[in-house]
């Protein structure tokens, strides 16, 4: 069940750039003790020593809410390696390419080195991991 879940740092991060989560107000929530400890809690502890521990799927509907950024997680193909994973990252409302897409912040045909994650979790962390990034350099 874990998995589901971001990491403890990057809940911290999540806080630092302005993640809320109300849900840990009201009924069963999750949360990180103050040593990282995952727990869940039932009806909030209002406690500000905890840090929110958001799912995975809330965070990028955050950050598609709050910040305009939809990111995507993807497979290829590697000749050598078989399936492999990558994110990108696009700001939505901008201008589209030629084909109609939004053109990328972060994509594998745009940046510099290739990115190549063994499991889909794995790109899906460290595409949380570039989000947080683009909104702390905003």
């Amino acid at each position: 069940m874990k998995k589901y879940f971001v990491s403890y740092e990057q809940s911290l991060d999540l806080k630092e750039i302005g993640y809320v989560d109300y849900s840990w107000f009201g009924s069963e929530c999750s949360l990180y003790k103050p040593n990282g400890e995952h727990t869940f809690y039932m009806n909030g502890i209002g406690d500000e020593t905890y840090i929110s521990a958001p799912l995975k799927s809330q965070v990028f509907e955050w950050f598609r809410k709050e910040h305009k950024l939809r990111a995507n997680v993807m497979d290829f193909i590697d000749d050598i390696t078989g399936i492999e994973w990558d994110y990108e990252i696009a700001t939505i409302g901008t201008d589209l390419d030629e084909s109609g897409n939004y053109i990328p912040l972060v994509d594998y045909s745009i940046d510099d080195e290739m990115r190549k994650f063994k499991t889909y979790e794995e790109a899906e962390s460290a595409c949380i991991d570039k989000l947080i990034e683009l909104v702390k350099k905003k």
